[in-house]
């Protein structure tokens, strides 16, 4: 039985998120240390959760990223994808990573509720993980801030 906790560590956040990259998209990623190479991050999105722990989950990627992402998702080409479907795409994974997340926290008996994905960043300062991630080139910051809810 998965045991609840009240830490995330990078490897286990970044573990989460390229398993939901290859799961639902096809789209492969590796943790990368050495971010210089990466284009900037310029897509944010993010999705609060609540429950023995509250925080979100933020996704900052590279423009190329989401729309690469939209096109594994969609079976279309990326020069075929409009911003609004790279957007789209984007709260998706984040919904997706943002369950992930919560179920790690939570063990097998998650007593989460997970909100609505949105696009941009937020101000939250809590206690922050966060991995970056070489996806075909393209970057993917996670960020994951918590706190024991009060």
């Amino acid at each position: 039985m998965e045991q609840p906790t009240d830490t995330l560590d990078p490897t286990t956040l970044a573990r989460l998120v390229v398993d939901a990259l290859e799961r639902t998209a096809f789209v492969l990623a590796d943790p990368c240390a050495d971010t210089e190479h990466l284009p900037a991050a310029d897509t944010f999105a993010q999705i609060d959760f609540h429950g023995p722990s509250d925080g979100n989950v933020e996704l900052h990627a590279s423009r190329a990223f989401a729309r690469n992402l939209a096109a594994s998702i969609l079976g279309a080409e990326p020069n075929e994808i409009t911003d609004g479907q790279s957007e789209e795409a984007l709260r998706e994974l984040a919904n997706i990573v943002g369950g992930s997340v919560i179920t790690a926290l939570g063990g097998s008996d998650c007593r989460f509720s997970l909100g609505l994905p949105r696009l941009g960043r937020s101000t939250d300062s809590r206690n922050e993980t966060t991995c970056v991630l070489d996806a075909e080139g393209e970057r993917l910051e996670v960020h994951c801030h918590h706190a024991r809810a009060a």
